[in-house]
């Protein structure tokens, strides 16, 4: 039997938990374990929702009976579920991934059952940092597949695939000059409870990269091998808007692309939507209203009007917006399936990914 469990139940928890009991049969997936951290009686409802899809509920020994005394009686304790689990999903906040592995996952790694263990973007130096489609050989290097991968971040992702749709899979990263990227983070998902009144303005965490975004992005580009640091900056402000982050891009090129050629590689990316929209909010609503769970899972929405293209070509501006958690979500899947395939050299899954994701509800052309 094949089990997956899935630790937290926050913006990327939730819904990865809610697709997989979807699609667990295409998935390969017998059982789904969730770890319900915290015992709270708002979330009652959530976790009997759960339990009626099928899933099982885990909870820490300890905290049982404050379980029970709401009405949500778990169905293991953790120490169990996590010795079932063919598949750890870490969807906890910041830096908690990190010392779930120090404290459990470390221990399991080598064992037969065990496929390997999965955290988000918060969680660096959890394993080898991972994008779809963008770094998908890194996963199974010189014949030794890892056990431990980073899922980076939606506006990590991003960055990433303006960079490798306008020049890496193209001309190649020699022919970028520069790539400057200016973040509207929103500040919550609709479904979380803080907030700010104005703009809060980002101050650079990395001296060569600006935030945290660009150097994530360095980071996955160095595991297929990139020669050397791209010139590439981010600087991210927060916004209150619970809808779409939207990313300004200014790319520099070392040879000289049309409006036209630049639209057509947008097109032509399976994993860019593009749109004709110019306020995220419309974005998000299509996605609300067409998406699987109300999301999209490209890893960008362009907004072909803000295109321009200057300097005879060889500088490219634009915007677009950033599908919530979605392209984190489908990296995500990506790295449950090829922990799930067990054929030589991993040969299955980017079968499996296209033919259960590429296509609506999950991805777009146009939004």
């Amino acid at each position: 039997m094949t089990r997956v469990l899935i630790v937290g139940t926050g913006t990327i928890g939730q819904p990865l938990a809610k697709a997989a009991l979807e699609l667990k049969s295409q998935l390969g997936i017998d059982e789904i374990i969730i770890l319900k951290n915290t015992p709270r009686v708002e979330d009652v409802g959530m976790v009997r929702r759960f339990q009626s899809c099928g899933a099982k509920i885990c909870a820490y020994e300890e905290k049982f009976s404050q379980f029970v005394q709401f009405g949500m009686t778990p169905d293991y304790d953790f120490e169990t579920a996590l010795s079932l689990a063919n598949v750890i999903i870490d969807c906890t906040k910041d830096d908690l991934a990190l010392k779930m592995k120090e404290d459990f996952y470390f221990y399991r790694h080598h064992t037969q059952k065990c496929r390997g263990f999965i955290a988000q973007g918060g969680a660096k130096g959890f394993g080898i940092p991972f994008a779809y489609n963008i770094n998908n050989k890194a996963l199974y290097w010189s014949g030794s597949p890892h056990k431990f991968i980073q899922v980076v971040s939606c506006n990590t992702h991003n960055i990433l695939a303006i960079l490798q749709t306008l020049v890496l899979a193209h001309e190649g990263p020699d022919y970028l000059e520069s790539g400057r990227f200016y973040l509207q983070r929103r500040v919550s998902d609709v479904s979380q409870k803080k907030g700010i009144i104005g703009i809060e303005v980002g101050t650079p965490s990395d001296p060569k990269f600006g935030s945290h975004q660009a150097a994530d992005a360095m980071a996955v580009l160095r595991t297929i091998s990139v020669r050397g640091d791209l010139d590439i900056h981010s600087r991210a402000h927060k916004s209150p808007n619970p809808y779409m982050h939207v990313i300004d891009f200014n790319l520099k090129l070392k040879t000289s692309l049309t409006l036209a050629e630049a639209t057509a590689r947008f097109w032509e990316n399976p994993l860019t939507a593009t749109t004709h929209q110019t306020m995220n909010n419309v974005v998000f609503s299509a996605g609300r209203d067409w998406g699987h769970f109300g999301r999209i899972l490209n890893q960008t929405v362009v907004c072909l009007p803000s295109l321009e293209v200057l300097n005879g070509g060889r500088e490219i501006e634009g915007t677009c917006f950033t599908p919530q958690d979605g392209n984190s979500l489908l990296s995500s899947f990506a790295a449950l399936l090829y922990l799930l395939d067990g054929t030589e050299n991993k040969s299955e899954w980017r079968e499996k990914m296209k033919n259960i994701f590429h296509r609506p509800p999950f991805i777009f052309e146009e939004v």
